[in-house]
């Protein structure tokens, strides 16, 4: 069904990324109505989910109005507030993570193996999410040297987790590598990436929160995790836990540093609870310092002034809404079901994100689903690797072009020609999408559709042909041109 699926929408890419997240939307429309409402509700729910256990975690540590105060910054963080409104893996493997590391810090407070096997089955469902949860397998390590629990090396209960991960995430692993690793944007780890990728995830991280709330965050770190043993934080507060959030807080970074899977905002989400629970930390403490120093503003009043001004600096780094930011495929796709039975197939020419969200508005219009078929051109024009390099066109010629659209009958071609105006990158790199652009010019034009790219208008840039029949160049006779010129010099 997947594959027959597939065939009609070509927009899941199962292999590329695990089937856990695939699996839950499953389950979660089996339970309600598909469609955008019941997923969007989802996303909301895994995020009310991760400021939740966030604040569960932090309770027992923090107290009740610090550690809701640490769930409510977690959830209107930016990045957060934005990746809640995508339908993308993001915020329920930052609850996976979070509930692992979480679980792990309770086994080593208390040895119990429950408490390992929860850690090893929450990683293992992070790592069925995203790959980048592979970044769990540091904790453990990190976790012993930091801690200096040299002891555990020695005990089963260190090594289940391991054992538990290697039997239910790793047939999946070594069956879909080669797929998975098709996605990266270099093809193995280097010197050069990690630099850039350092100081991309550094400048990522103070747009997170701004320059005040990464103060705080180091701040509420140093006093948790670095504080020295006769301190009073010490004495107060044991646990593992604020050094487990310290080891979360350096190795997610440090994961898409090393591994060359591209550089996005997105992959900082799994670490948030840690910054949003030291910056909750930072703040207590420094209020805690200033009332000890004989501060002007005492108590509540100077809690407030401090967290107000932590807000004001993220809210002026950062948007505190987002903003679709592609959209107008829609209208198109009423207006091509305004025909009940397809004579043949749709063919859709954008970059990825254009084709994606066009065959997704397709699948989400077909109520007896899948019962028409839509074809991307950088599948059916190109060949490349997931990600995009290795391109390389699958004809040679503008007449190879014009057969093979001739072959696979299309019933209608729509072209998004705001890819060469908001993409010029992608537009000069990929060269199908030109040569489709100018063999289309010898049909006859449909109807022009609006488009939105990155909040800007491109009127009239979706260019739908219908019935689209293209003329072969008459080819020059070059035999009857010899024997004619042969006749007049006779």
């Amino acid at each position: 069904f997947a594959e027959a699926y597939y065939e009609s929408y070509p927009k899941v890419a199962i292999g590329n990324w695990p089937p856990g997240f695939h699996l839950l939307q499953a389950i979660w429309m089996l339970v309600l109505e598909p469609g955008q409402g019941s997923i969007f509700l989802l996303m909301a729910f895994l995020t009310a989910g991760l400021g939740t256990a966030t604040f569960l975690a932090a309770r027992s540590y923090l107290g009740r109005p610090w550690a809701l105060a640490a769930c409510m910054l977690l959830v209107v963080f930016p990045v957060v507030q934005k990746y809640s409104s995508l339908v993308m893996t993001e915020i329920l493997l930052g609850l996976l993570v979070f509930c692992a590391v979480s679980f792990y810090a309770r086994f080593l407070d208390t040895k119990h193996w429950s408490w390992s096997l929860g850690f090893g089955l929450f990683a293992s469902m992070a790592i069925l999410v995203k790959g980048s949860a592979f970044s769990l397998a540091l904790i453990p390590p990190l976790a012993v040297v930091f801690l200096r629990r040299w002891h555990l090396l020695k005990k089963f209960v260190f090594w289940l987790p391991a054992i538990v991960v290697g039997l239910l995430c790793a047939p999946w692993y070594v069956f879909t590598l080669e797929v998975a690793t098709d996605g990266w944007a270099g093809d193995s780890p280097s010197f050069e990436f990690f630099v850039e990728a350092f100081f991309y995830n550094l400048k990522k991280l103070l747009e997170t929160g701004g320059p005040i709330i990464l103060l705080l965050a180091f701040f509420g770190l140093a006093r948790t995790c670095l504080a020295r043993k006769n301190s009073e934080i010490e004495r107060a507060e044991p646990s593992a836990f604020f050094s487990l959030l310290g080891i979360l807080f350096l190795i997610v970074p440090l994961f898409h540093c090393i591994v060359p899977a591209g550089m996005e905002h997105r992959h900082l989400i799994p670490m948030l609870p840690s910054f949003a629970i030291f910056t909750v930390v930072g703040v207590r403490e420094l209020c805690q310092k200033l009332e000890k120093n004989g501060s002007v503003l005492s108590g509540r009043r100077l809690c407030w002034v401090i967290c107000g001004l932590a807000l004001a600096g993220m809210f002026l780094v950062a948007s505190p809404t987002y903003h679709k930011g592609y959209s107008g495929f829609r209208s198109v796709v009423e207006e091509l079901y305004k025909v009940e039975d397809w004579p043949g197939p749709v063919l859709i020419s954008s970059d990825s994100s254009g084709e994606g969200m066009f065959v997704a508005e397709s699948a989400l219009a077909d109520s007896d689903r899948p019962s028409k078929k839509v074809v991307r051109a950088t599948k059916l024009l190109a060949e490349s690797k997931w990600s995009g390099g290795n391109y390389k066109a699958s004809y040679t010629d503008t007449d190879g072009l014009r057969r093979l659209l001739v072959n696979e009958r299309f019933w209608a071609i729509v072209i998004d020609g705001a890819v060469k105006k908001a993409r010029p990158d992608n537009y000069s790199r990929f060269r199908h999408m030109k040569d489709l652009e100018d063999v289309c010019r010898e049909l006859q034009l449909a109807e022009r559709f609006t488009i939105f790219r990155g909040n800007t208008e491109y009127e009239g840039d979706i260019v739908l042909y219908r019935n689209p029949k293209f003329q072969f160049p008459e080819k020059t006779d070059f035999s009857k041109l010899e024997g004619s010129a042969s006749k007049e010099e006779d």
